[in-house]
């Protein structure tokens, strides 16, 4: 059976909780500030309304950083429930173009330049520039929104230059990653060659046309 005090102070925990379930918790939290500031006597009148105060002000204070947090959450979990279907769409349009569209479509998407996709076709530039136009035009029929959503129809990237730059450095010894950023620059991780603690390099490089 719970002491009077500890009821008392437990249906003011309940009362000034947001959720029942949490009141427990809030007193808890008020009954270990209550002890490193030295008011354990719950006999006492003075102890017991500092304790009210310390539950009334806490509970304010877990109520003002519930919300922040969920404003802080929200545009995340706004933006949660249409980013699969954004990601999805260009993959949607290819499964509907023709045979040969969909071959120029698919090396775009995996970020072929535009000589590179001429090349690994035989297409003469007149006819890559009539298939980037019907692509392009099926595209905006189909619903999708900007075209640098298919790199290799705008993107100014040598994306094919860069994995073949990106495995040679994946070769080098004691490599450990090798990537590039949104602007082309090669780095690579791996092992520092200098004596003492371990530590990591990074390597930049710049991949030309």
């Amino acid at each position: 059976m719970l002491s009077r005090p500890y009821a008392e102070l437990l249906r003011q925990a309940r009362r000034a909780s947001r959720r029942a379930d949490e009141a427990e918790d809030l007193l808890q939290t008020v009954l270990l500030a209550a002890v490193e500031a030295g008011r354990t006597d719950l006999g006492k009148a003075e102890n017991r309304r500092w304790l009210e105060g310390a539950l009334r002000r806490r509970a304010a204070f877990d109520a003002r950083t519930a919300i922040r947090r969920r404003k802080r959450e929200a545009p995340f979990a706004a933006g949660s429930s249409e980013i699969p279907e954004r990601d999805a769409l260009p993959g949607q349009f290819v499964a509907v173009l023709p045979k040969a569209l969909r071959t120029t479509a698919l090396l775009a998407l995996t970020g072929h330049t535009r000589q590179e996709i001429a090349w690994l076709q035989r297409l003469a530039d007149p006819a890559l520039r009539q298939r980037i136009a019907d692509i392009r035009r099926r595209w905006r029929a189909f619903g999708g929104g900007a075209i640098y959503e298919i790199p290799g129809l705008s993107g100014p990237l040598a994306f094919g230059r860069i994995r073949r730059s990106l495995l040679d450095a994946a070769r080098q010894e004691g490599t450990f990653f090798a990537s590039h950023d949104p602007d082309g620059h090669l780095f690579v991780i791996g092992a520092s060659r200098n004596p003492g603690p371990r530590q990591q390099r990074l390597r930049e490089t710049q991949t030309t046309e």
